[in-house]
């Protein structure tokens, strides 16, 4: 059934005779049609809303039931539409009934008019403001970046003498408390959501933001709450003004059907679908959904591609590349993430059967058995494509998708396998991470191993993440014009910033203070500005910009800068 057919249909069967095959047909149909589905719902709203005066009409008689009677005494099949039958119930009403209606209408008109014109007091003094109305203001890509506009000076009409002005510096703050009441409005995922992972008598529930009263899995990533986590946590109007720059950039390079070719922007080949997937996390973590935000046709336009290039099995860019640039698991991880986050925020079904899809695939056919993924399905893991599964499969729990708990307990296995106990490997702190072993420890992998323990449900104080937040101390982020290697945590490392500033925003206290101060306003001086890149950040310096190019490098550094907000700290005080 088309949408034209459903229209026509749909008056038949809100009454309730509409025969049973198109009935089925129409049903099938409003399940994949939000627009017909919003029309079906407004046409049950007339019903329940006309129910008094029909019922008023013919006491003792359910207004379906006198709807049905007049169709069996017409004879009707199935093109009699909902106005007929109004029309029907209207002419056989008294005329008196008529009359009192009408009148009660206009009283109630007269009503609303005298309330809506009264006069205002003459000593009234009304303070409005009109930004509601306000279009947004146009881009300026040589401004200053501040989001927020500037208070204007006015010229007041009463002179206050020795006015006194108080300023009060913004601190960030050791302890992290989650803030609930904040934006009702934004999509949080599901509070109680846990891992189910054995942890060795831990006993910690493993949620994003479990801290601290229940605070949304999804953060606030909207509105005043926004704001507030943003002044609260570190953040600054330059750095919210620079994640709306590279969202900007993204926006404006996307192709039509809704992935971003990377190869125009300094990428090698086979990087489309991680990168579709990390732009889309991205618009995502600023609040911006399928059915929210100015950039919701970009996120619905990636999310529809990710969709399209799922496999039967739930896979997403298997098979696109061989021999040693196959990281079909990256790509699997990254979209799968997408999904499940874009899911939990907008809860658009086609999307949720993809995300579940995705995850299955992630625990059934890519998993390897008791432990953690690489690049290849059941091949022998390593801790960087692992990271990416422990998001995926966190972000699928706290959206209300089915996750099984092997993904979770093979992934807090893997992690023992590769993290130096104190004293270990010349480790004093211990907590170090290595990539396939021990002793291929590194800063990266490091951050991606507590990040990972966090979201598995360890607490702050555990002595592996307190070792690994000291050796990320020890290696804060730096911006270099050289190119350095990717294990050393030196230099320009996208990769490493990301994981690092997940995983120390967790941390919170000296950690967070730390690398907020050597990250924040790094990457917003380094951001470009003017041309065809303004927003963006370069490629050429990281440490595997040549992978993914521009469109990776500026997701990150969007993804970096909103971490205020994207998910509330899990540990309360």
């Amino acid at each position: 059934m088309q949408c034209e057919e459903a229209e026509r249909v749909l008056d038949s069967y809100v009454a309730g005779y509409l025969m049973p095959e198109p009935s089925r047909e129409f049903e099938t149909h409003i399940k994949t049609c939000s627009r017909c589905a919003e029309r079906l719902r407004l046409a049950q709203s007339v019903l329940e809303e006309t129910g008094s005066v029909l019922g008023s009409m013919f006491p003792g008689t359910r207004v379906e039931d006198r709807i049905l009677q007049t169709v069996a005494a017409s004879s009707i099949v199935y093109d009699k539409t909902w106005s007929d039958i109004m029309r029907e119930q209207w002419e056989r009403a008294p005329w008196w009934m008529i009359s009192a209606a009408v009148h009660a209408t206009i009283l109630m008109l007269m009503t609303v008019i005298t309330v809506a014109t009264a006069q205002k007091r003459t000593d009234d003094i009304v303070i409005t403001t009109d930004l509601a109305k306000k279009k947004e203001p146009e881009y300026d890509e040589k401004k200053i970046r501040d989001i927020f506009r500037n208070t204007k000076e006015v010229e007041a009409e009463e002179i206050v003498e020795n006015p006194v002005f108080v300023h009060e510096e913004v601190e960030v703050t050791d302890h992290f408390e989650t803030e609930n009441d904040m934006d009702t409005h934004t999509a949080r995922g599901q509070e109680d959501a846990i891992s189910d992972i054995p942890l060795g008598g831990t006993g910690v529930v493993g949620n994003i933001g479990v801290g601290g009263g229940g605070a949304g899995c999804f953060g606030y990533r909207s509105g005043g709450g926004r704001r507030r986590c943003v002044a609260k946590f570190g953040g600054s109007r330059a750095s919210e003004s620079a994640v709306d720059a590279a969202l900007r950039w993204l926006a404006r390079h996307q192709e039509p059907d809704g992935h971003w070719d990377t190869m125009k922007y300094g990428a090698e080949e086979f990087s489309d679908h991680g990168s579709a997937g990390l732009a889309a996390l991205a618009f995502l973590g600023a609040g911006h959904t399928e059915r929210a935000g100015k950039f919701k046709g970009n996120v619905t336009a990636a999310v529809q591609w990710m969709i399209k290039q799922q496999a039967a099995d739930g896979s997403i860019g298997k098979g696109v590349a061989k021999g040693h640039h196959e990281r079909f698991g990256y790509h699997q991880a990254i979209c799968g993430l997408s999904l499940a986050e874009a899911y939990g925020m907008a809860r658009n079904p086609r999307t949720g059967q993809a995300a579940q899809k995705s995850v299955d695939w992630s625990t059934e056919g890519h998993q390897c058995e008791y432990s953690g993924w690489r690049y290849s399905p059941k091949q022998q893991p390593d801790t960087s494509v692992t990271g990416w599964f422990i998001m995926q499969l966190k972000s699928a729990k706290v959206a209300g998708l089915k996750v099984e708990g092997k993904g979770f307990s093979g992934a807090a296995a893997w992690l023992d396998k590769v993290t130096t106990k104190p004293g270990e490997n010349g480790d004093p702190y211990g907590g170090r991470v290595g990539y396939t072993s021990k002793s291929t420890e590194r800063p990266p992998m490091t951050a991606v191993g507590m990040l990972g323990r966090q979201f598995l449900g360890f607490k702050r104080n555990d002595p592996l993440l307190i070792g690994g937040g000291e050796h990320l101390i020890e290696n804060l982020p730096k911006w270099s014009n050289n190119r350095s290697s990717y294990a050393s945590g030196k230099g320009t490392n996208f990769y490493y910033w990301y994981y690092g500033t997940l995983s120390m925003f967790q941390m919170g206290g000296k950690y967070w203070k730390a690398w907020n101060s050597s990250l924040r306003d790094m990457l917003i001086q380094n951001q470009r500005r003017g041309g065809d890149e303004d927003g963006s950040w370069d490629y050429e310096p990281d440490a595997l910009g040549q992978y993914g190019g521009r469109v990776y490098t500026t997701a990150l550094g969007a993804l970096c800068l909103e971490v205020y907000y994207r998910y509330l700290p899990m540990y309360g005080k």
